[in-house]
């Protein structure tokens, strides 16, 4: 049987978000306690690449390009407002996420005030002073942005910065003026952070499943509880379950009548897969530190007393785990 890749590929998850409603189950589940603040007819597409001058160096003009994962615009129709809505996939930790994020959100506010600038002056209504020199109007205002950080990664512990102070090395000196170094929190989206009851779309199976992946017993248990369920699951909830984990056994699943699929027999046989998949690569590391052990004790002058500690080493498991101890293996 091969093993398998638990780990979800970004471009599938990327599709999967992009789907308006699942896109905005995200934010409406993880951001506003469920409530269905953000509706899908409300989203419209935006261009993920982004670019924007930042000055000049050198002689020479600076340009940042940067590309979000998935970004929309939400026009929330009852007040005629908007909200620039981004979501940044991460399947590992991300050390510097705050500063990434700020980056990301700067750009696209600077994006903004480009952008009124051009048609304030193609108006060529400003005013001499304050106007004319920042090219805006002081009633003429941003879109705000909000950025989720969805981790969704097998380990769901995420070790990593939550705000921009806690990538600072700040010195004691300045800790009583805090607030006078600006922060930038990061809204970290990940199972232990979120109720997954909140979401309306296979994201709530997603965030049950993400932390059973290394439970088999709580896994068992977990779809014993739910069994009827997921013997007939939706089929899209299914899809985007199968984008996450990116296990072919989900991936395969062919929908009834009824547009349902049974992913218990699936997600069962993919922990098996993954048990034996982590057997094979424990057998395999173990053979490899053996292998290094043997060359390492080939090396000494005596080949008698080296053959002597070899034949030991493979006999006794106490003396091998001391030898490999001894020599750094």
């Amino acid at each position: 049987m091969k093993g398998i890749v638990l780990a979800a590929m970004d471009e599938e998850v990327y599709e999967g978000l992009s789907d308006n409603e699942i896109f905005a189950d995200l934010f409406n589940g993880a951001l506003f306690g469920g409530k269905q603040v953000i509706r899908p007819d409300m989203l419209e597409q935006e261009n993920e690449k982004k670019v924007v001058r930042a000055g000049r160096e050198g002689g020479r003009r600076v340009i940042l390009r940067r590309i979000r994962d998935v970004q929309k615009l939400s026009v929330i129709r009852d007040s005629c407002l908007a909200v620039i809505l981004a979501a940044e996939g991460q399947r590992t930790v991300h050390y510097a996420m705050p500063v990434r994020c700020m980056l990301y959100d700067a750009i696209d506010y600077t994006g903004q005030v480009e952008h009124i600038v051009r048609e304030r002056k193609e108006e060529g209504k400003l005013k001499k002073g304050a106007e004319y020199l920042s090219g805006m109007k002081r009633e003429d205002r941003l879109l705000p942005g909000i950025t989720i950080v969805f981790y969704y990664g097998e380990e769901q512990s995420w070790d990593g910065p939550l705000s921009l102070h806690d990538m600072l090395d700040i010195p004691p000196e300045l800790k009583p003026w805090m607030e006078c170094i600006q922060d930038y929190r990061i809204n970290l989206v990940c199972a232990s952070t979120v109720e997954s009851s909140n979401f309306r779309t296979g994201l709530r199976e997603v965030f049950e499943l993400l932390p059973l992946l290394k439970d088999k017993e709580g896994m068992k248990e977990f779809l014993e509880a739910r069994k009827d369920e997921f013997m007939h699951l939706d089929a899209k909830k299914g899809w985007l379950v199968s984008k996450f984990l990116n296990v072919p056994a989900l991936k395969g699943l062919k929908e009834n009548e009824k547009g349902e699929v049974d992913m218990c027999t699936a997600i069962e046989e993919m922990m098996e897969e993954r048990e034996e998949r982590g057997i094979l690569q424990g057998i395999k590391r173990g053979e490899v530190r053996v292998n290094q052990l043997i060359e390492v004790l080939l090396q000494q002058p005596c080949q008698e007393e080296a053959y002597k500690e070899i034949r030991r080493a493979v006999t006794d498991r106490e003396y091998q785990k001391k030898l490999f101890d001894e020599f750094g293996i």
